[in-house]
């Protein structure tokens, strides 16, 4: 899986004070990520840390109250691993040396771009993937490894060709959507310059993962596309 469709999958927290960053915030990361908790406060975003799964943590340092470094270090407590990152207006070498400890993917120095947001991402989903903690849940009985990409099904593992996983982790990545035939082939052979595929080799291909991960899993609206229930 590609690093940042992997963010697809995942939910995040972004806790930030400031009314206005807290707007460009949000609108940098909602095009990543499935769900995106807001919180204007520190003692906000542990709770609701605390209170939902959440799979990557953005804070600002500089808040009234609990500030950033606080946050995480509470969060540190209760996850050693989950990804963090500070971003603030601050290069004071006390601040960096502080967050250096909490084991952070990124200390960003504001103001924010979609680019260095993006590499900081794209760092924090390869340690995700690196330690394989990221799954996802088909049906009761059914998962979806990320990292290796393979399915479990009760005690069972079953085995995704490369292609077969491309076009999982490209509906995973929009699940609940419909995605027309054009979308799906143009998603699947996007980085190949000499294979567009074809709307057969999608079909059998759409055959043969539903036989894997279960008929149902995928649904099929005439003259709409495809979509991962």
């Amino acid at each position: 899986m590609k690093p940042l469709v992997l963010l697809r999958h995942l939910t995040a927290l972004c806790v930030e004070d400031d009314r206005g960053q807290r707007k460009v915030a949000s609108q940098l990361l909602l095009s990543f990520f499935n769900e995106l908790l807001m919180a204007e406060s520190g003692e906000e975003g542990l709770r609701l840390f605390g209170q939902r799964p959440v799979q990557l943590v953005i804070t600002d340092l500089k808040m009234p109250g609990m500030n950033g470094l606080e946050l995480a270090a509470a969060i540190r407590e209760r996850d050693r691993t989950v990804p963090i990152i500070i971003t603030s207006v601050s290069t004071e070498t006390a601040d960096l040396l502080a967050a250096n400890q909490l084991q952070l993917v990124d200390y960003l120095v504001k103001p924010l771009s979609r680019e260095r947001i993006k590499a900081a991402l794209e760092r924090a989903a390869l340690g995700l993937l690196a330690e394989g903690r990221v799954f996802v849940r088909l049906d009761a009985d059914t998962t979806y490894c990320a990292a290796d990409g393979t399915l479990c099904r009760l005690t069972e593992r079953i085995a995704l060709t490369s292609r077969e996983r491309d076009l999982l982790d490209l509906l995973a990545a929009h699940r609940g959507q419909w995605l027309s035939k054009e979308r799906l082939l143009a998603g699947l052979y996007a980085e190949t310059e000499t294979d567009t595929g074809s709307e057969a080799g999608l079909k059998n291909l759409l055959l043969r993962l539903r036989h894997k991960i279960g008929t149902d899993a995928i649904l099929n609206r005439y003259g709409v596309g495809y979509r991962l229930v």
